[in-house]
């Protein structure tokens, strides 16, 4: 009989894996994959993130951004750059493994190359059911991803989806060089979403995302993005889907009597930078705390789902309401940007986790017009080549 069973070994399931272990709890981890495994995602850990993080992640960095280059419709580009690290870069199959290891390391019980199928309730306990065997569980956690089948079977579905495809462009050196400390933002890429360039050890990560449910034509616009930015200097490139998961703010439901829902299955990942990893790792947090408390009576599992809609979704609330503002009027935010530039440094502050998207309304104006400004030391310039 296991305290724990969790399904998925994204960074959601392994840090809550390793939490409980640590503190002596009978752990098992099932994720499907072997790792290390490809995960298609840009890649990028915010300051905020990076600072939430309780393990040291500095092996696995392969860039840090200090700048950022915003290309917006009608040619305009605007250069922001910060005295301090804002991303940190990293390749997700190398990151994942790390944080998996650790979790082993403290004892959590990891069985990769498995593949979940169903569970059912005997009575007393959950009995998990995958191809290789059956296992007791007192909690069981879903952290396998946006598709969640623990979402889809518990019926506890929350939020909505967008799309997103990228391109894992191998080049010269130089290229990869010329853009170190850099990553490219392109508002031009894709409606309602954005396109990106990350620099990574021996490649450039480039995609396009939007959150949007379904483009048409999102190969072409990849297509145009990667010609845009490395030109016929192309080596290799390995093309890869995924889906963007995020939510409107509505309050949600992400647990019942002995199932909880963490990372990405919660389906709220930030909806207006399209950022998971950071309310992933909140999500792993905030259920470490709940289910000690649980085993030790002080709670029901309902606990988790008042405390992430108590201490998550306003702020994705707010951020909803922002992106769509600005992914509805992009003209008006580059000619504002333009005309204000310190308003960036109200985007920074979020990026730094020195502010929120609460109030954004207000807060933005007072950026605009410095009567705020950003704890980070940042530059901006405009019309960049």
């Amino acid at each position: 009989m296991y305290d724990a069973i969790i399904i998925g070994g994204g960074p959601a399931g392994s840090t809550l894996g390793r939490k409980l272990s640590k503190e002596g709890y009978k752990v098992l981890l099932i994720e499907k994959h072997v790792f290390p495994r490809y995960k298609a995602c840009g890649g990028g850990i915010t300051r905020r993130c990076y600072k939430l993080l309780d393990v040291d992640i500095s092996q696995c960095i392969e860039d840090i951004t200090y700048e950022i280059i915003f290309r917006f419709p009608n040619d305009k580009t605007i250069a922001l750059q910060t005295g301090e690290p804002i991303i940190y870069q990293v390749d997700r199959a190398k990151f994942d493994k790390y944080l998996i290891d650790i979790a082993a390391y403290y004892g959590c019980e990891i069985h990769d190359g498995e593949i979940f199928y169903d569970f059912y309730d005997n009575g007393k306990s959950l009995v998990v059911v995958t191809d290789k065997g059956e296992y007791e569980t007192k909690v069981l956690v879903g952290a396998d991803g946006i598709n969640s089948n623990m979402a889809y079977k518990t019926r506890l579905l929350n939020g909505k989806k967008g799309i997103a495809l990228e391109g894992e462009v191998y080049v010269d050196d130089s290229l990869i060089d010329g853009l170190k400390g850099k990553v490219v933002v392109d508002f031009n890429a894709i409606r309602y979403g954005y396109g990106w360039v990350f620099p990574k050890g021996d490649r450039l990560s480039i995609g396009v995302g939007t959150f949007l449910n379904k483009v048409s034509n999102i190969k072409e616009m990849l297509s145009k993005m990667i010609e845009e930015n490395v030109g016929g200097n192309t080596k290799d490139c390995k093309i890869y889907g995924h889906q963007l998961s995020f939510s409107d703010g509505s309050d949600g439901v992400f647990n019942n009597d002995k199932i909880i829902l963490i990372g990405d299955a919660t389906r709220l990942a930030d909806p207006f930078t399209g950022e998971g990893i950071y309310n992933a790792l909140l999500t792993a947090y905030i259920s470490f705390d709940v289910i000690k408390k649980h085993f030790s009576g002080e709670c029901g599992l309902d606990e988790y789902t008042l405390r992430l809609n108590r201490e998550v979704v306003p702020d994705i609330r707010w951020a909803y309401r922002l992106s769509q503002f600005t992914y509805n009027n992009m003209d008006f935010i580059e000619k504002s940007v333009r005309l204000f530039p310190n308003v960036l440094s109200y985007f920074v502050d979020i990026m730094m986790g020195d502010n929120t998207y609460m109030n954004f309304k207000l807060k933005v104006p007072m950026y605009a017009l410095r009567v705020m400004s950003s704890k980070t030391k940042i530059k901006v310039e405009k019309n960049v080549p």
